[in-house]
């Protein structure tokens, strides 16, 4: 620890320097972000804005929800200690975007505001509606507070300091900044930063890339081999295995690090948001090209810092007294300021905290509006109000909502902070992989799926999902584990999107079938008695008729 201070120290002279600049910028970005919402009136601008974005722009926005703080820095982290795992994790980032690009045109051709709005398409009813809900929030809340862990973190190290009380604070500070923010701009404000934190994100990475790459003079072999040495696996820095190894079965558990990148970033609420927010589909496909444009470059550049901390400030300074490696890239930004003098390395060390700060602001602010939207429009609209409720007093749930939401999730970074990031960003990934991905393949793929199906999917995912991980390497019983000192484990996989997975389809499967079962003998006994029964159970069978027809036309 007292290394990682040493490392720091060489920003340290100029902390008030860096600290007014970063403070400056800050100030400008959330007046930008809430000047640019407040003409938005409507609860459908509030959740999703005036869908009258370019495809560039709504790009950038996208690439912006993707450019987490968990590829800045946990990533990032990952790279730079244990090597190949975490290159690979970058190209997994990439490849959910080409899964998102399959759902692209039945997602914005449906109109949907909110995720409840896609569980409906086939599914008609309350139920799926509360199944959304659900989901929304199990997903959005730990994604949450891994972004505030990571900005409270940065923020800290801004300072000058490393404590956990200063941490807290500077997390309870961003995330009162950006529930005010998400409560007066809405989806408009927040789309401002999005494009903001997109551009200033990869121009400061490219910078930090080119810094690093100038001193070991443009030669890459050199880079990486000395990376390879300062690594926690010298000489096996390339080979894959050494971020899931907790376990008799790396090579499998690798792959289900794959699976849930793959199908679990593709599927975030505030993803899925952001592509329905195009104006029409062929924007949103070009959107979405845009921004696998954009993260491509930002991935690289993760894996060439990645490098450059290991080689620089060497893994085992990276993670001084604590199991995880998210101060990877501040810390290498802090031991840049020797080789490239005092001015750029001030320069830099401040545009990567500007970059974190905007991502932190951007992922935070989409998480929340998914959220309040999800209890406004799924729960309130809904479920309360039986969709009679006034628009002006929807929009002022919706604000409530993001104020209550945001409160929790501060509340639960003051208890988590400390704790790795990484593993609350996998937990959350997990889960939309379990739950979202397999609703969505089945509603725009398959036309006998139905409401029964739905819900067995959604709840028999979230069941196995959140069990299993609680029930992993990943959450107790490990030095890495998010509990260390605590061993309830007994899975012995640290994701168990290779089990919940498969299980949510199959449970989608056969929730299907008998509810269509139910359904034909509810008809059968609907000739004897009363229509009322016959029409319930045209209800659970949710044929494909009751989808939107620009969406069946979309899929077929």
């Amino acid at each position: 620890m007292n290394d990682k201070r040493a490392v720091l120290a060489a920003a340290g002279d100029h902390h008030a320097l860096v600290l007014s600049s970063f403070m400056l910028f800050m100030v400008v970005a959330l007046f930008g972000s809430v000047f640019a919402g407040l003409n938005g009136d409507a609860p459908k601008e509030f959740y999703i804005g005036d869908r009258q974005s370019s495809a560039w722009k709504n790009g950038l926005a996208l690439a912006g929800c993707y450019v987490s703080t968990s590829l800045l820095l946990s990533v990032t982290g990952v790279v730079a200690t244990i090597g190949f795992d975490g290159i690979t994790t970058t190209t997994n980032v990439l490849l959910s975007l080409g899964v998102l690009l399959l759902l692209v045109r039945p997602v914005q051709l449906s109109g949907a505001l909110t995720l409840g709005d896609l569980f409906t398409l086939r599914a008609p009813g309350i139920a799926p509606r509360v199944a959304a809900a659900v989901t929304v929030l199990v997903v959005t809340a730990p994604l949450l507070v891994a972004q505030l862990i990571a900005a409270g973190s940065v923020t800290a190290a801004l300072l000058g300091f490393s404590g956990l009380g200063i941490q807290q604070m500077c997390a309870v500070l961003i995330g009162g900044l950006v529930v005010t923010c998400g409560m007066l701009s809405g989806a408009k404000g927040i789309t401002v930063v999005q494009v903001l934190a997109a551009v200033i994100t990869l121009t400061a990475m490219i910078f930090a890339s080119v810094a690093v790459l100038r001193l070991f003079h443009g030669d890459v072999d050199s880079l990486i081999a000395s990376a390879d040495a300062h690594s926690t696996r010298p000489g096996r820095y390339l080979n894959s295995g050494g971020l899931f190894n907790t376990g008799g079965t790396p090579h499998l558990d690798f792959a289900a690090g794959q699976v849930m990148t793959i199908l679990g970033g593709a599927c975030m609420p505030h993803v899925l948001n952001r592509v329905a927010a195009a104006k029409d589909t062929a924007t949103a496909r070009r959107s979405v090209r845009y921004a696998a444009g954009v993260v491509a470059f930002v991935c690289v550049t993760v894996v060439i810092l990645g490098f450059g901390a290991s080689a620089r400030v060497g893994a085992h300074t990276i993670l001084g007294a604590q199991s995880n490696a998210d101060d990877s890239l501040m810390l290498l930004a802090g031991s840049l300021e020797g080789g490239l003098g005092a001015g750029l390395g001030r320069l830099l060390f401040t545009a990567l905290a500007c970059a974190i700060f905007l991502s932190v602001l951007a992922v935070v602010g989409s998480i929340t509006l998914a959220a309040a939207g999800t209890l406004a429009r799924d729960a309130y609209h809904h479920l309360v109000q039986h969709r009679r409720s006034d628009p002006a007093r929807e929009l002022m749930v919706a604000r409530v909502a993001v104020l209550l939401f945001g409160s929790l999730g501060i509340l639960l970074t003051v208890v988590s902070q400390g704790h790795s990031a990484a593993l609350l960003a996998q937990f959350a990934t997990s889960v939309a992989a379990s739950t979202v991905a397999p609703v969505l393949i089945y509603t725009f793929y398959w036309d006998r799926f139905n409401r029964t199906g739905l819900l067995w999917t959604v709840y028999g995912g979230i069941i196995l999902s959140v069990g299993l991980q609680v029930s992993s390497p990943s959450a107790s019983g490990g030095p890495q584990a998010f509990l260390p000192n605590s061993d309830i484990a007994w899975f012995d996989h640290p994701t168990p999107v290779l089990v919940s997975v498969p299980a949510a389809f199959l449970l989608g499967w056969a929730g299907s079938l008998v509810g269509r079962r139910r359904a034909q003998r509810h008809q059968a006994e609907g000739t004897s008695t009363t229509s009322t029964v016959l029409l319930i159970g045209r209800t659970a069978a949710a044929p494909v008729s009751t989808a939107p027809t620009a969406v069946r036309r979309a899929v077929e």
